[in-house]
């Protein structure tokens, strides 16, 4: 990077100031992180946006960065945005709000912004992370954050996915204090196969038909629609990541497996909802690791059937209209290009067959149905059956020595058909 393309980044990026950080650790934002040393300020030219930053103390007696981790979504607002944060010892992060009086933020704001005081012990926000952290957050908003409890400028941990912080989502509280670390509180009710303030046939219907469950999903997350849904699922796997939250872990999954398990016919209905849930599940994956599908996150094999699911989506079975609708087709045709691109990167990076394993999927869906509808033989006695197929109840001979024929006057039940 050259002077010129350097001193234009810090003209139209912000800063964030960390002051008083103990060496050794841990300081991430977004999807880059570093290791600090004794003289860390901070990092520079950060694009306008929202961002996530993370912190994990040093352990005393190792010295590697194994404390818990916190995270804070920050949002540089225009070129120029100074945010600062003064290191908390006792808790081991940032303290609240900006840890300093507004006099003292204020004058090492200006001083970062205007004489650039703090530069040479500042960290150079790496350019090439900027375009894949917008695939990972595009649809992160501060409504999205607001919802879910972890709003700007909150510390967030990664919460208990069983405990108090999913006890906490279902009644939506959220901490008054400024210093309170806040888990995540995801819309729970978009996932759950009994969400609340429904009938139990809505209930039994919502679980039959992926659908219905689709649809509910999108009536949780209000005006924001399928916007909402996939803020939130972005927003679970940037927690998932940068903070292993297991609460993040779960909704990721449960979105996914809502937003998949219909799309072979939910697509025509909402067509950029899946465009957008294809361009943030390509982001995610290329985030992952090579053994993503055989780790921890995924030993369950949740996500296999999910992408297999979406690749069964066939543009060229739209319903029929009578009119035609060409911003539809035009969305349908983009959607097709992108799945067959997302099967391509996940085949040539995990070694995945994402088609054929949709393809599997179909053919064992029609034996079943073709099992359903094969005729139930029921045995009576020696060499006789029943057929129980449709309105036919007639006997049918099973060949041998001892074979009677169908029209014969062997002992018939009370509840047989007369021959």
């Amino acid at each position: 990077m050259d002077n010129d393309e350097a001193l234009e980044r810090l003209e139209n990026g912000g800063y964030y100031v960390a002051v008083d950080v103990p060496v050794d650790c841990e300081f991430g934002v977004d999807t880059a992180t570093w290791r600090t040393g004794e003289a860390f300020a901070g990092v520079k030219a950060i694009p306008i946006g929202l961002h996530f930053v993370t912190t994990s103390a040093a352990s005393a007696s190792s010295g590697d960065a194994s404390g818990m981790r916190v995270g804070e979504f920050v949002d540089v607002e225009q070129s120029g945005t100074v945010i600062v944060r003064r290191w908390d010892a006792s808790l081991e992060t940032f303290a609240s709000g900006c840890g300093m009086d507004k006099e003292d933020a204020e004058r090492r704001a200006r001083a970062a912004r205007e004489m650039h005081a703090f530069d040479k012990n500042m960290a150079f926000y790496p350019k090439e992370i900027e375009a894949s952290w917008n695939g990972l957050s595009g649809y992160i908003t501060k409504d999205v954050l607001n919802r879910c409890g972890v709003g700007v400028g909150a510390r967030v941990v990664p919460g208990d996915p069983d405990g108090e912080a999913r006890d906490a989502a279902a009644s939506r509280v959220v901490p008054y204090f400024d210093n309170v670390q806040r888990a995540p509180m995801f819309t729970v009710d978009a996932v759950s196969r009994q969400p609340k303030g429904i009938t139990p046939a809505e209930v039994s219907a919502l679980n039959i038909n992926p659908s219905l469950r689709l649809e509910h999903a999108l009536t949780c997350f209000g005006g924001d629609g399928w916007r909402g849904l996939l803020g939130e699922f972005q927003l679970a796997f940037v927690l998932l990541m940068g903070l292993s939250s297991m609460a993040a872990l779960e909704q990721w999954k449960k979105l996914a497996h809502v937003v998949t398990f219909c799309a072979e016919s939910a697509v025509f209905e909402y067509p950029d909802l899946y465009s957008g849930f294809i361009d943030a599940i390509k982001a995610q994956l290329v985030r992952a690791g090579e053994d993503f599908f055989v780790d921890d996150y995924s030993e369950d094999s949740f996500l296999r059937p999910c992408l297999a699911a979406l690749m069964r989506i066939d543009v060229s079975q739209a319903p029929e209209r009578e009119i035609i609708d060409m911003d539809l087709e035009r969305k349908l045709v983009e959607i097709a290009s992108k799945l067959s691109t997302l099967a391509r990167d996940v085949k040539k990076k995990f070694g995945l067959d994402l088609v054929e394993e949709a393809e599997d999927a179909r053919r064992a869906e029609y034996r079943a149905r073709e099992d359903e509808d094969a005729p139930i033989i029921v045995e009576l006695s020696e060499g006789h059956y029943m057929s129980m197929q449709s309105e036919d109840t007639s006997l049918i001979e099973c060949p041998g020595e001892d074979a009677h024929p169908a029209d014969s006057n062997a002992s018939r039940m009370s509840w047989m058909v007369p021959p």
